[in-house]
């Protein structure tokens, strides 16, 4: 029998350290509990009986353990939202009805898409409207625009021999309708939204992919379009694929990454400038926004600009700054807007990649620093160890591990060199955005030969370690369950990040 100290040593969990993250953060509580009411409003029947036993358990366990109230109302709250999202009519629409545009034109690989509501007859829901290439320019809507469309009407369904659950996904954002445009007198205009704000931004989009279009080669645009703002549906599938298999496919979703770039960039000139403390702060943060709002308000770079607001923000009125709980008020204000997000891989890999970083960064890299410190042979090598090399792989690792069970779960593979991919990608993300809002800035003039040289690079890095001989876990098929019971664990073991963590705060 082991002394009590050894085995202490061996098995460092106690009932009291359970749930050490979450008991202290009400923010981070209220995200985790809004989460599994949407779960289970989304694969339970929301039935009168299954809702009083679910009523009854969370009132028990108030009960039974106070501390948990939070996560209780929460669990109630999302059961509640979810099951009122989802309750829309299956009313069919007629072949001539009144559309309101309430997004941005988006290009495909076919023409263009843009999501709408019905106007008249008042339907609830939203449809998905196809425009293909035979539709003049002059002729497509936009965001804001009120247009009468003659078409025929369509449910949503899945593709033969797609592993993807189309319709599933269209459904839970509320799209039971689509319709295919084929030349322009489908089409007619009838008030224009063209003064809106959200039009400025989108023909700012339009005039970067015009720009980046016109003076670089296909692939290299959309690799700097996809860097900027987010690959959009006319990204080549095979170089999508090979980013997606090699794991820097998040280099072509706007996310925390990217606005942290974009926000290091623009504080850092305010500083140069001289621009007081206050002011710099708050410019960040508006800064945060607009390119978000520019981006598409995707939820990653949404979780991004909330987490940034709520860390600046914290001098300004005296407080501390706590990633974790800045984490759960981002996740806890999406899911309140959108909470179909929850079941869409980009949340979910936004979410958990960031709560991995944040616990064990500070651990992972002080064992990377002491390792290092060990190896390395010159104490120039050392310096570039400490300052560059030990905290991009102690990012890379953490991220890696939040993101491989959603990973396998959702594509069935993992690319077990995915870090070295990442340790070759990532450093070059940085000079790419700069060089990227250079060229567009300069419309064309400045940058070019650059973004040629490290957009190559990129694709050379993905289509290495994406390609069909790169070593790669495979699963056919893994249960739900044991992705829960990983991420339960996660945080219900992990001990608080440790002041190696202030380096990521600042």
């Amino acid at each position: 029998m082991l002394p009590s100290g050894p085995r202490i040593a061996l098995f460092p969990v106690s009932w009291r350290a359970v749930g050490a993250i979450v008991r202290p953060r009400p923010a981070l509580q209220a995200c985790l509990g809004l989460m599994g009411g949407i779960a289970c409003a989304e694969f339970t029947l929301p039935a009168v009986p299954l809702m009083a036993a679910a009523l009854f358990v969370m009132l028990w366990g108030v009960w039974r353990f106070p501390q948990v109230w939070v996560l209780a109302l929460a669990f109630c709250v999302g059961w509640a939202r979810y099951t009122a999202w989802q309750a829309v009519s299956d009313a069919e629409p007629p072949n001539r009805a009144v559309l309101r545009a309430v997004s941005l034109l988006e290009p495909t690989r076919t023409g263009h898409r843009l999501l709408c509501t019905f106007e008249e007859p008042a339907i609830e829901g939203f449809a998905l409207v196809y425009f293909r290439e035979s539709v003049a320019a002059e002729a497509l809507p936009d965001y804001g625009d009120r247009f009468v469309l003659e078409a025929s009407w369509t449910k949503p369904r899945n593709w033969q021999g797609a592993p993807f659950d189309w319709a599933r996904y269209l459904g839970r954002r509320r799209v039971r309708h689509l319709a295919f445009v084929y030349h322009a007198g489908q089409v007619q205009i009838l008030d224009s939204g063209a003064s809106l704000w959200q039009r400025r931004l989108g023909l700012a989009r339009h005039n970067l992919r015009d720009t980046l279009r016109s003076r670089l080669t296909p692939e290299t645009a959309a690799i700097t379009e996809g860097m900027m703002m987010g690959a959009t549906g006319d990204f080549p599938a095979d170089l999508r694929e090979a980013f997606m298999r090699s794991g820097i496919g998040h280099l072509l979703a706007t996310s925390g990454l990217h606005v942290a770039m974009v926000l290091h960039m623009i504080g850092g000139a305010l500083l140069w400038w001289g621009v007081p403390f206050r002011r710099r702060i708050l410019t960040v943060i508006v800064s945060a926004w607009l390119y978000a709002l520019l981006a598409g308000m995707r939820p990653s770079i949404v979780r991004a600009s909330i987490m940034a607001t709520l860390a600046l923000s914290a001098p300004l009125v005296r407080r501390e700054a706590d990633s974790l709980s800045a984490l759960g008020m981002a996740g806890l204000l999406w899911l309140l807007y959108a909470p179909y997000s929850l079941f869409e891989v980009g949340f979910q890999y936004s979410f958990s990649a960031v709560l991995c970083i944040l616990l064990f960064y500070g651990r992972v890299v002080r064992w990377l620093n002491g390792m290092w410190q060990k190896l390395a042979p010159l104490p120039l090598l050392k310096g570039f160890g400490t300052r560059f090399l030990c905290p991009m792989l102690s990012v890379t690792l953490c991220a890696q591990l939040g993101i491989a069970p959603i990973q396998l779960y959702h594509f069935g593979y993992f690319g077990w060199l995915s870090t070295v991919a990442n340790l070759l990608a990532v450093p070059v993300a940085y000079p790419l955005l700069a060089l990227g809002f250079l060229f567009w800035f300069s419309q064309g003039w400045l940058g070019g030969v650059a973004l040629e040289w490290l957009c190559g690079w990129l694709r050379w890095v993905a289509l290495t370690f994406g390609s069909s001989g790169a070593p790669m876990l495979t699963l056919a098929h893994l249960p739900v369950w044991g992705v829960l019971g990983f991420y339960a664990l996660l945080i219900a073991l992990a001990p608080e990040p440790t002041e190696w963590d202030e380096t990521l705060r600042a």
